[in-house]
């Protein structure tokens, strides 16, 4: 049985199942949590380093592994600080403004999903494997940024 905000309710076939995400659980009652079996966890506190040694520990060619480590930690966190915080150099800033709200989570998905595409073949010079990083990294994290912010 779903039950819409307005109070109607849907009665689901036995073969029908919905899955639903939410953004964050702001208007959600302690039985609506219960009831669905939901499990909360704060993109603040998981944030994305998980996500990226998963990905990281997937690729196949070792230094690769390291490099992308490496171009990783100097581009990803100043990067997503002065997206999401504002915070540029360790002092406030104007944040940079986006057409859409996204999470650190998100917006390193798709830097992933970015370099999947990019480096289908080994690229050995690390100079090179910087050039496709920094592609990823403004097709990914400014994507979501208006023109004027990128």
């Amino acid at each position: 049985l779903l039950t819409l905000a307005n109070g109607e309710r849907i009665r689901l076939q036995a073969h029908c199942a919905m899955l639903f995400e939410v953004g964050d659980l702001q208007y959600a009652s302690p039985a609506t949590v219960s009831r669905c079996g939901m499990v909360y966890v704060d993109p603040k506190n998981l944030r994305y380093t998980p996500f990226w040694q998963k990905w990281i520990s997937q690729r196949s060619v070792k230094q690769e592994q390291i490099d992308l480590s490496k171009l990783f930690d100097k581009y990803v966190p100043q990067i997503l600080e002065l997206i999401v915080e504002g915070m540029l150099d360790g002092r406030q800033v104007e944040k940079l403004r986006a057409i859409i709200p996204q999470t650190e989570l998100n917006m390193v998905t798709q830097l992933t999903k970015m370099l999947d595409c990019l480096l289908k073949k080994e690229v050995e010079r690390f100079d090179v494997l910087e050039c496709y990083f920094i592609e990823a990294l403004y097709c990914s994290l400014g994507a979501c940024l208006l023109e004027d912010a990128r």
